[in-house]
């Protein structure tokens, strides 16, 4: 990578140490007392003054947040030096750094965004904002190896917020840390914020407090009306604004700490004021595609299609049970003539045969490679799932009765750059190395409850591989699927 692809930090020595070996320390020294809580977080609202002000502040955010399955963060930041409206200015480098070292972006999910009106490119606006870059080193310090998309905003109409959050809320999922870098109120005659003649330092909090805690409870309402009445200066507020709206219902978060750039000089005629406050939210698994959605299959499997091949498959199977042969199209009365062309069309496919009473796996083969039309994939792949699955004994006619049949019809599949291209719940995937290989369908992940560290520690032991073999050396694919059941 070319140095012209990189944006350096531009306040490494002045707002934190360009030393890393001083700036690992005093990261350090900020996170050692902070409490770690049960669940951990992967939404939090952090400061971004320099380190010797808001860094103790920002340190109980960062101690708290999901370092095993976090792989990817979006940052969402306020604009000091430019106008910016209704707009979110993505930079076009591919990476960022600091004395820690680099961090890629996320080009896949820049790129994605840059196709919505809402978003432009521009490394200008990015080269030298210190909202963004104040949160790098945590970034980097807590969570080793992942992908960042900074994403810097200015004013925003409601329309804009709610468009900001349409496009973002999509790429939130368990694995992905949003941080939303904003400093609280402003206060003293060169901020034009002087509200509180007497009992300032009081009175301040207090009105910071309030606003923290409808950011806390998820109230956008309330946090609009309480900055737009008081005219508090919390530089964040439109990032702010644009995140309380990606957060899932009746997601309500923790104020973690509260401090004030004068809490030693003791001097309240010019101050800044910090707050951290955290959420564990859950997200709902990205839905796997549904064969009535016409972006999963431009041919679009309708509801009968997917019928005709869940009876196709029952019907294999009972011919092979009842005759000890491999059926064929003339024998369970197909013309594939007659069929559409989304039943035509060469997909890969997986039958998984499991047993209603204890929803016990009972047989699933299949094949990813789209080399046969998809109703001869299903018809051999089921006929396969019930006698030839090694982990199996052949399926006997009394299991067959409580047998439950669910078809995948897959996408191509493509390789991915690594394991961080993987989004759980969407991605069907494939592990191989050293001449061994496993599959994971798309479903495999959120029903186990697995993470994508977990979902690969297990894929690769089915592969017959070490554990931890997908750390390094291996390669991917990945593909969508199709999914539906008797």
């Amino acid at each position: 990578m070319s140095a012209s692809q990189i944006l350096a930090s531009t306040i490494a020595g002045s707002w934190y140490p360009g030393d890393p070996v001083r700036l690992k320390a005093m990261i350090d020294s900020f996170l050692a007392p902070c409490p770690v809580p049960e669940k951990p977080y992967n939404v939090i609202v952090v400061p971004h003054a320099g380190y010797p002000y808001s860094g103790p502040t920002a340190g109980y955010a960062y101690a708290a947040i999901d370092r095993e399955n976090i792989r990817r963060v979006i940052l969402l930041a306020p604009s000091h030096r430019y106008g910016i409206r209704d707009l979110a200015v993505v930079p076009m480098s591919d990476a960022v750094s600091t004395p820690l070292g680099t961090i890629p972006l996320d080009t896949a999910m820049r790129d994605a965004l840059l196709g919505n009106a809402m978003f432009r490119g521009d490394d200008g606006v990015h080269r030298l904002e210190h909202s963004t870059q104040i949160q790098y080193p945590f970034l980097q310090h807590r969570l080793g190896d992942f992908r960042l998309l900074p994403v810097i905003v200015g004013t925003l109409s409601s329309r804009a917020a709610d468009a900001l959050a349409a496009a973002l809320k999509p790429h939130l999922a368990d694995d992905v840390l949003l941080v939303v870098s904003s400093d609280f109120i402003h206060y003293g005659r060169d901020f034009d914020y002087e509200p509180f003649p007497q009992d300032t330092e009081e009175k301040t909090r207090a009105l910071n407090l309030d606003a923290a805690d409808a950011i806390r409870l998820g109230d956008t309402a309330r946090f609009e009306r309480i900055v737009d009445e008081s005219g508090a200066t919390i530089c964040g507020r439109e990032p702010i604004r644009a995140a309380l709206r990606m957060l899932p219902d009746r997601c309500s978060g923790r104020v973690l700490h509260y401090a004030t750039s004068s809490d030693e000089s003791r001097d309240f005629s010019r101050f800044v004021c910090y707050c951290s406050i955290g959420f564990h939210a859950e997200y709902p698994p990205a839905p796997v595609r549904n064969g009535d959605d016409a972006e999963a299959d431009p041919e679009g499997l309708s509801s009968g299609d997917k019928s005709f091949l869940l009876d196709l498959a029952r019907r294999a199977i009972q011919y092979a049970i009842d005759t000890r042969m491999i059926p064929t199209a003339e024998a369970l009365g197909v013309n594939p003539d007659e069929l559409s062309p989304a039943l035509r069309k060469n997909m890969g496919a997986f039958v998984t045969l499991s047993l209603r009473q204890n929803h016990r796996l009972r047989g699933c083969i299949g094949e990813i490679q789209p080399f046969r039309p998809l109703w001869k994939a299903v018809l051999g792949r089921a006929v396969d799932a019930a006698f030839r699955d090694p982990r199996f004994l052949p399926l006997t006619a009394q299991e067959f009765t409580d047998v439950e049949i669910e078809i995948s019809a897959l996408t191509p599949a493509v390789p991915v750059g690594g394991w961080r291209d993987i989004v759980i719940g969407r991605h069907g995937m494939t592990l191989s190395k050293n001449g061994r290989s496993a599959v994971f369908l798309p479903q495999v992940a959120p029903e186990q409850g697995w993470g994508i560290k977990e979902t690969l520690t297990h894929l690769s032991m089915k592969a017959g591989l070490p554990p931890d073999a997908w750390r390094e050396g291996a390669s991917f694919t990945v593909f969508e699927a199709i999914v539906f059941h008797e």
